[in-house]
Formats: C-alpha cells, structure tokens, sequence
C-alpha cells in the first residue's frame, strides 16, 4: 500500500490498532482518528517501533460532536490531496442513554451518524484517491433497526438493542453509499470482525455479563488479530471476491438480511434530516 493514504478512527486500541499497525506494515501513510489522546500517542509510538514506517499520525476526533468531525475533516482535507482508504471503526455500547449536541442518541450518533459525517466531508478527498474505499466495521450482532425512533423516545430504552440497531444501520447505509459512489469509482463495503472478548467494547459490561461473554467467547470468541484480518484485507486486496457494497465475514462475502432498497434509502434520509440540523451555532 505504498503512497496510499488511509485513515482509521478508533485506532487507538482494538482491532482498529491492529489494523492499522497492519496497514502500517503494508507501507501506507496512516492517519489514528481517536478521541483519546493519551493512549492514540501511545499506541502510534506501538506502530512505528514495529513497522518502522514513520508516516503514522495522530488527529483528535470525537464522533458525538459535529463540531469535533468538522474540525478533523478540515485539518485532514487542508494537508493531504487525496484519500485512498476510509476506515470507519469507532464504535460504542453504553448502558445510559444520552443525546449529543444534534439530540441525536449517543450511540447512533457515534456508531452510525458521526460516520455518516465524516465521510460526507471526506468525499471529495476520496474522490481525489479513486480507486478508493471505504469500510464500515458492522456486526453479526445487528438488528431491531426502528428508523422512526432511533432516540427511543417511543421505546424503552435498551443498550443491547440501541447498539444492534447501529450495526444494522452500518450495513445498511453501506450499501447506499455504493449505489451513490459507484460512478465515482470508489467501492464501499462492511464487515463483521466477528466477537473479540478482548476489545474495550463490553467494558461497561456488569460481572453476570462479563461471565455470559466469557463463556460465549470459548465457542464463537476471535482474537483481536483475527478481528481486524478482514479490515486490512478490504483496505489492501487488489482483487475481491464480492460485489460493491456486500458485507463480508472472513474474508468472504455473506448474504445480508437486511437488504432492503427502500430502507435504506430511508435510513439514509433520515441521517440527512439530522445533519442538516447542523447550523453554524453549532460548529463555531
């Protein structure tokens, strides 16, 4: 992946370090999109003392507030001229229910939203980078999507629930992205890294659920180098075996059961309709 251009949120710890420590080896010019800074600094130094590629780089993004995405986007788009990889993998589970700065819940705005953003104001630069790609780290684990009530104003709210419904949501929106993008050569794909016990994740997990993962880790558990394999795969292969917006496991391309057209198009609607809330009170 030499003079390629990728950026990967959440690549302080997890699969998204381990992809990009991968990438990284694979001679790609990194950019670390993470919120916390401490451990995105600590993590880089990790990278480059293994891959011995210098071209790894830090920038602060939090995906719940728009004007944090904005920030970030303007930084990337005034020193580079183009992207070649967008790998969207920040992910959240919360057990308490929170609006962000657009009333949007937390974790759909950092999961699906935030994403959405970011992408939205990174286009030109993949544009820029065509034959580019961006990837969206899904799960098997999705479902329970309601595009009439992402805030759960109508349900109770429920953190299992509220984080499938942000992974059906990724797969979805994928798939719109590629029928939008698909002129523009630039191919959109997700994944599911499968269940990695290990990630910070499941941190806010009480000890009856702890024990549950423990024992569902000995069956179906993946290491976080397996997690990511599929990711560095997707952003480096020069030939995949699967079609423009397909979901993929293992390195293989899966029949979704959310395929749905006109949801999709409503979903991504729906993003829409919150961010075009977005006004300049919001990102001075």
């Amino acid at each position: 992946m030499k003079d390629k251009v990728v950026i990967i949120t959440g690549a302080n710890k997890g699969i998204g370090k381990e992809a990009a420590k991968e990438i990284a080896k694979l001679g790609a010019k990194v950019y670390m999109a993470c919120r916390n800074l401490d451990s995105a600094y600590e993590a880089r130094d990790e990278i480059i003392k293994e891959t011995n590629n210098q071209n790894v780089f830090v920038k602060h993004i939090d995906l719940a507030s728009v004007n944090s995405i904005i920030k970030f986007a303007e930084s990337f788009n005034s020193e580079e001229t183009k992207l070649d990889v967008l790998i969207n993998n920040a992910g959240l589970w919360t057990k308490t229910k929170k609006l962000t700065d657009i009333n949007v819940e937390q974790t759909f705005a950092v999961n699906v939203l935030g994403h959405q953003l970011l992408t939205e104001l990174l286009i030109d630069k993949l544009k820029n980078g065509a034959p580019s790609r961006i990837i969206n780290v899904a799960s098997h684990f999705a479902g329970g999507l309601d595009i009439d009530d992402i805030n759960f104003d109508k349900r109770k709210y429920n953190e299992t629930l509220a984080y499938k419904q942000t992974k059906q949501a990724n797969r979805m929106l994928t798939r719109e992205w590629a029928r939008r993008l698909d002129s523009d050569n630039i191919s959109v794909y997700s994944l599911t890294p499968g269940f990695i016990p290990e990630t910070e994740l499941f941190r806010e997990q009480n000890a009856f659920g702890k024990m549950l993962l423990k024992v569902f880790a000995l069956i179906e558990g993946r290491t976080i180098a397996e997690g990511a394999d599929t990711i560095v795969w997707l952003a480096s292969s020069e030939n995949l075996n699967g079609k423009n917006g397909g979901f993929f496991n293992k390195r293989k391309e899966e029949k979704c059961k959310f395929y749905n057209p006109y949801d999709e198009k409503r979903l991504w609607d729906k993003c829409e309709e919150y961010l075009n809330k977005i006004n300049s009170a919001v990102v001075q």
